[in-house]
C-alpha cells in the first residue's frame, strides 16, 4: 500500500523539477557495503533496441554513482539490493482557436511523453533503506540521451549522501556539482 501511495505521489510531484526522496532513518547504513542491481521491467519484457540502450545507459549511471559511494557490486549475498525502474505514459492537448467568424476553427493538438526514472534500495531483510525519484522531463533540452539520463540518476543520487561501510552523511555528495569534478 506504500509503495502504491508513494507512486501516486511521484506522478503527481513530477510536474516540479525536483527530486522527490526517501530515507529509512532506521536503517543501518554503516552495515552495507555491497548491492546488486535490478530491474523487473526490463528483464520480464523484450524491448527496443533503443530501450535496452535506455537502460543500460541507466545502469552504468547507478554503476558510478554507487562507485562514486565505495559501494562493491554482488550478486552473491549483497547487502542491498538497487531496484530501478522507469515509468512512462503520453497525453494529448488539444487546443481549438476560432480566428473569425467565416473561418473553421484551427484544432492543434500535442502529444506529450512524461517519464519518471524511480530508484529504491532495500537491505537483506528486503526493508526499505532509500527511494528516490526525478521526472525526466527536466532533462528535455540535453540533445544526448546519455548525458540526461546521467543528470537525471545523479539529481536522484543526491538524496543518497551515504557512502558504503558509513552511517554519516557526506555533505559532498549531495550536490550535483561536486559529482561534476569527481568525473
Amino acid at each position: 500500500m506504500k509503495k502504491w501511495f508513494f507512486l501516486t505521489f511521484v506522478i503527481i510531484a513530477s510536474c516540479n523539477p525536483k527530486v522527490v526522496s526517501y530515507v529509512n532513518s532506521k536503517a543501518n547504513f554503516s552495515q552495507f557495503e555491497t548491492y546488486r542491481l535490478v530491474t523487473t521491467k526490463a528483464e520480464s519484457k523484450t524491448f527496443t533496441p533503443e530501450n535496452t540502450l535506455i537502460f543500460d545507459l541507466i545502469k552504468k549511471s547507478i554503476r558510478m554513482e554507487m562507485d562514486k559511494r565505495d559501494y562493491i557490486v554482488s550478486n552473491v549475498s549483497p547487502d542491498l539490493t538497487l531496484r530501478y525502474e522507469v515509468t512512462a505514459s503520453t497525453r494529448f492537448e488539444t487546443n481549438s482557436n476560432q480566428v473569425g467568424p467565416y473561418y473553421a476553427p484551427q484544432v492543434n493538438t500535442r502529444t506529450i511523453y512524461e517519464s519518471v526514472l524511480l530508484m529504491e534500495l532495500y537491505d537483506s531483510k528486503k526493508k526499505l533503506v532509500w527511494q528516490g525519484s526525478y521526472d525526466l522531463r527536466q532533462q528535455k533540452k540535453e540533445k544526448k540521451a546519455s548525458k540526461a539520463i546521467e543528470k537525471g540518476v545523479g539529481h536522484i543520487f543526491t538524496s543518497y549522501p551515504y557512502r558504503a561501510k558509513s552511517a554519516k552523511i557526506d555533505e559532498a555528495l549531495k550536490t550535483i556539482e561536486n559529482k561534476k569534478k569527481d568525473n
